[in-house]
């Protein structure tokens, strides 16, 4: 009996060390893992966040937390392709940089299905060294009584454009903003 106690108890260390990290230490929930997109990019996602596949059929990444309304996706398409497509439509402002334009003809995609109630300015900035172009915005989507807050990145990577994007409601907006800064900020191409 005494070995089977010992033996018990031995499991339960081991188990409980086994459930921390590599330094020892508990995970916390805003912990992040590294997530890499067919050898093209990598980005770091939230432990509380898992993947999925029912978020957007178009994204090559896509994570979600049910818990806390956290919702991620990258939707990336060639550079070539996209501008190409916009010309043809009559929709490319070439007064804009080509991130500009990505961002104005993804929102307004965005808003065939949500109506924008409130919409930041757009910021520009370098992630990892690449150009980019961020937005915030609430809107009301067709079908749901709650708004959400949306957290828009597009990054020019070169021969493809990126959005990553976040969103969850309006009511856990504060609480998950940083969370979606860092993990856009996180962004890499792989060379």
């Amino acid at each position: 009996m005494n070995r089977q106690i010992s033996i018990f108890f031995c499991t339960l260390v081991l188990f409980m060390v086994s459930c921390k990290n590599p330094k020892g230490e508990k995970k916390e929930s805003d912990d992040l893992h590294t997530v890499t997109i067919n050898n093209e990019y990598s980005i770091d996602v939230p432990f509380f966040m898992t993947g999925t596949t029912g978020l957007n059929e178009e994204a090559s990444l896509q994570f979600q937390s049910l818990r806390k309304e956290a919702y991620l996706i990258v939707l990336d398409e060639l550079k070539s392709g996209f501008e190409t497509v916009f010309r043809d439509l009559e929709q490319y402002d070439d007064s804009l940089s080509v991130i500009q334009n990505y961002r104005d003809a993804r929102l307004q995609i965005l808003s065939r299905t949500t109506q924008i109630i409130d919409k930041s300015p757009s910021t520009s900035l370098q992630i990892q060294g690449l150009d980019a172009e961020s937005v915030e915005l609430d809107a009301k989507v067709n079908g749901m009584d709650n708004e959400i807050s949306y957290f828009l990145t597009f990054i020019d990577g070169g021969k493809k454009v990126y959005m990553v994007m976040g969103w969850t409601l309006k009511e856990r907006k504060k609480e998950h903003k940083k969370t979606f800064k860092t993990i856009t900020e996180s962004f890499r191409l792989i060379d």
